[in-house]
């Protein structure tokens, strides 16, 4: 089948994006029941993907179907406790905003920032770790608000 998506102006902003011809007719396809055997093996395929790009093969990753807000919302409601200690990776306005959400449920959230442009180095994480025990330590991939992309390779390692 061929499809071409119609002409449009193009979009040069963090969000949204602009798609393939390809992934948009992908998109096309009829939905999935949630309970289908289908869905169950595709879901388990998503998973294992996940988990090579969070270089990991423990835990248990989370596909959420919503915003990174929506994303950092239950982490701060359903994986910690008024008082608990994060340690926030800032590399720009999507770190400030989810120490935010962490203040709002009474987290005290340690914001490790970069100079804008950047990210915390490899010995900054290091550093931060040895001196105190946190719960969680959270990160944004890429901030589109800066641009900055943190290697979850070298988070993962520390």
């Amino acid at each position: 089948m061929t499809f071409h998506q119609a002409e449009h102006p193009l979009l040069v902003i963090p969000g949204p994006i602009e798609v393939s011809d390809d992934v948009l007719l992908a998109n096309a396809s009829p939905s999935q029941s949630h309970m289908s055997k289908k869905f169950t093996e595709t879901f388990g395929e998503a998973i294992k993907m996940l988990r090579k790009v969070l270089v990991t093969d423990r835990g248990q990753p989370f596909i959420v179907g919503g915003s990174g807000t929506l994303g950092w919302d239950m982490v701060a409601a359903n994986l910690m406790e008024e008082g608990d200690e994060a340690l926030v990776l800032h590399s720009g306005y999507f770190g400030q905003s989810f120490a935010d959400c962490f203040a709002a449920y009474g987290i005290k959230a340690t914001q490790l920032k970069a100079p804008i442009g950047q990210c915390p180095s490899r010995e900054e994480i290091t550093e931060a770790l040895k001196a105190k025990k946190y719960k969680v330590v959270t990160m944004t991939h890429v901030d589109t608000s800066t641009g900055v992309l943190i290697d979850a390779r070298t988070v993962a390692e520390v």
